[in-house]
């Protein structure tokens, strides 16, 4: 009797910070949204400033970006470009507020042109005004993530742009990591040996977190933050069922309740925890 108090309380103070950890986060992100980002990495940039846009066939009907102090000869070409309905977002304008800059910011590799905000278009090209003011337009780019990576060689003008593996390898290694560090942990805690437990320990944390990134992890990278944060808590109850069920059926030693109680911390905890590094990693 005393057991099973001691375990009732354990599983009150999780479920509580949880709530005090999860609450607050839903309320900010929910004011917050997604708001696409959208990052071009210029390597071989030519020699001189130039502008660079995006061009889109989108509608223009928001333009923010102050074109005083830019060179007036290279802003004419800009206006003046439209080619097959494609036209430049920061100088014509975007169905939605965007901001940028035409000039960039050098790096060790070459120089960055940052975009952002609801504006951002799906689908665009990349137009640049070069120091003699004469015109160079890239391939049609289509953006599948929030936050996106482009590299433009300007040489060969060619785009490139980095795929999501990269970030789902990080996810899942980050929190599976946390998840086996804390998962056993409270397995000593709970008094279950990790010799006799390894297995099913194991198999059960790397198919669940495996499961979490081709998920979660996917939602983080298409639809930001607030959606996946809105779909986690459904999806961690699912696993809380899962895993409870599982480590009934599989662990050895002590009673169904306390392996069910050891479920049911475990995840709070590694939830928290794994919340925290997937914000982390699609920051």
């Amino acid at each position: 009797m005393q057991d099973s108090k001691r375990i009732n309380r354990i599983i009150a103070f999780l479920g509580t910070f949880l709530l005090m950890i999860f609450l607050p986060a839903s309320i900010a992100l929910a004011d917050m949204g997604p708001k696409p980002e959208l990052l071009v990495k210029v390597i071989n940039p030519p020699e001189g400033e130039y502008y660079l846009d995006l061009l889109t066939k989108e509608a223009n009907h928001y333009m923010h970006l102050d074109l005083a102090g830019y060179d007036p000869d290279k802003i004419k070409l800009l206006e003046s470009y439209e080619v097959e309905g494609w036209k430049p977002g920061l100088v014509k304008g975007t169905p939605a507020p965007m901001w940028g800059e035409l000039t960039g910011v050098k790096t060790e590799d070459g120089i960055e042109h940052r975009f952002g905000y609801v504006g951002v278009p799906d689908d665009f090209k990349l137009i640049i005004i070069t120091p003699e003011n004469k015109i160079v337009v890239s391939q049609e780019v289509h953006r599948k993530a929030l936050k996106t990576i482009v590299t433009y060689d300007y040489e060969k003008n060619v785009v490139s742009m980095e795929t999501p593996i990269i970030a789902y390898i990080k996810q899942f290694l980050g929190t599976c990591t946390a998840t086996l560090l804390i998962e056993g942990i409270l397995l000593l805690v709970f008094g279950f040996s990790l010799r006799k437990n390894l297995v099913p320990y194991l198999m059960i944390n790397l198919f669940t977190q495996l499961a979490f990134t081709v998920t979660i992890g996917a939602l983080f990278v298409k639809e930001g933050i607030l959606t996946a944060t809105i779909a986690f808590f459904p999806a961690e109850i699912i696993i809380i069922i899962i895993e409870s069920v599982l480590f009934t059926l599989l662990l050895k030693e002590f009673s169904k309740m306390r392996r069910v109680a050891y479920a049911i911390s475990a995840n709070v905890l590694s939830a928290a925890l794994g919340l925290a590094i997937m914000s982390f990693v699609y920051a």
